[in-house]
């Protein structure tokens, strides 16, 4: 039997390892909190930058901006030079219209020079109308193209399905009519009025030269065209220009000759005769459906352009099938193919039209004038592509 003071030496020891034991116990549990705390503090530091990282990536951001900016303002500077370049050039030759360049998607020159009425003293702007002449068959080929494309006719359909009466017409397609290579001899254009059904008599009457697939141009061909737009779509062929084209293409300066005085700023047209400029005859237009009746700005030509070029009017097939020269005179359907451009031309009596854009469609150059012969515009055209080029 254990003595008074032996069980008092045992109750302390058991007090003191139950002290030991709760000391361990804390110390352990004080090492895991601090593990706890030391990991997930160390995920935190992963996953935010520091001081140092941030300062290095906003100076990183900053150095990008100031980058870009210093690049937009290099380009901006070039597009104000070529700008003074170009006014400066069309100026020197005496250019009388409306030039309209885009670079890049830039506009480098949109403005008037010149007058568009010299008795009143009111000068060409970026909104003066023009007749644009044979530029306008490349309207007349998107319709055709957008119809074949609907399934209302074929390129490669014999005219005669359209017209049983017209002149080897079995022989002849629609491709020979927009390519200019239908061997007919066309309408000799008088000065009254006419209608649609008495011209396409006049032109079969005519008769042909030769077989089809010889270029020999002719303003008939698109003439033709024009009235089996209006036979086949159920429109006229203004409606159906103004619906499918100029409204999609937002073209709210174009339009048909009747209504040409009705736009704010109507250009008239001059001829050079000895030196000065005289307003020649315009016969009734009329005698051009289809190839020679449609007016608009600069604006509205480009906006044509950049419509085609940006598909909006027809698909990357027609595309293609326009700007394949049909012939070996290079042109196309509405347009003349050269090795990096293309482009048309349109000549009325007062007006000279030239429209043209680069292949990658990142240039185009529109030159509207109204002095019929004051400058050969296939050279001027050529020069502001130098001039856009030089650096």
């Amino acid at each position: 039997m254990t003595s008074p003071a032996s069980r008092r030496t045992a109750k302390r020891r058991r007090r003191k390892l139950n002290k030991r034991g709760k000391l361990l116990l804390g110390f352990l549990a004080a090492m895991i909190c601090f593990t706890i705390w030391n990991a997930l503090h160390r995920d935190s530091e992963g996953n935010e930058p520091s001081q140092e990282t941030a300062a290095a990536s906003d100076s990183g951001q900053k150095k990008e901006v100031k980058k870009k900016t210093a690049k937009k303002t290099e380009e901006q500077i070039k597009t104000v030079d070529r700008n003074q370049k170009i006014s400066h050039y069309l100026n020197e030759i005496g250019f009388s219209g409306t030039a309209m360049i885009v670079r890049n998607g830039e506009i480098v020159t949109h403005k008037g020079f010149g007058y568009a009425d010299r008795k009143h003293h009111i000068p060409n702007n970026p909104l003066t109308s023009f007749y644009v002449g044979s530029s306008q068959k490349a309207l007349i080929a998107t319709a055709i193209l957008q119809l074949e494309e609907k399934g209302k006719l074929q390129t490669s359909d014999p005219v005669s399905a359209y017209l049983p009466q017209f002149p080897n017409g079995q022989t002849i397609t629609l491709k020979n009519l927009l390519t200019h290579t239908s061997g007919i001899h066309g309408h000799v254009e008088g000065n009254g009025a006419i209608t649609p059904d008495d011209l396409i008599k006049d032109i079969e009457r005519q008769g042909i030269k030769r077989q089809p697939g010889v270029w020999d141009y002719q303003d008939s061909n698109y003439s033709v065209l024009a009235y089996i737009v209006a036979e086949v779509s159920g429109e006229s062929y203004e409606q159906y220009i103004t619906n499918h084209i100029f409204k999609p293409a937002k073209m709210t300066h174009a339009g048909f000759y009747k209504t040409y005085h009705k736009e704010p700023y109507p250009a008239v047209g001059y001829k050079l005769k000895g030196g000065k400029p005289i307003t020649p005859y315009m016969p009734d237009l009329s005698q051009l459906y289809g190839a020679g009746d449609i007016y608009m700005s600069a604006s509205d030509m480009y906006k044509f352009d950049q419509a085609l070029i940006d598909g909006k009017l027809y698909s990357q097939k027609s595309y293609k099938k326009m700007f394949t020269p049909g012939s070996s005179s290079t042109y196309g359907m509405g347009f003349y193919i050269a090795s990096g451009s293309y482009s048309n031309h349109g000549v009325m009596p007062g007006f000279n039209i030239l429209n043209s854009f680069s292949k990658s469609g990142q240039t185009i150059v529109i030159l509207l004038s109204n002095i019929q012969n004051n400058a050969k515009l296939g050279q001027v055209n050529n020069k502001i592509y130098q001039l856009l080029n030089q650096e």
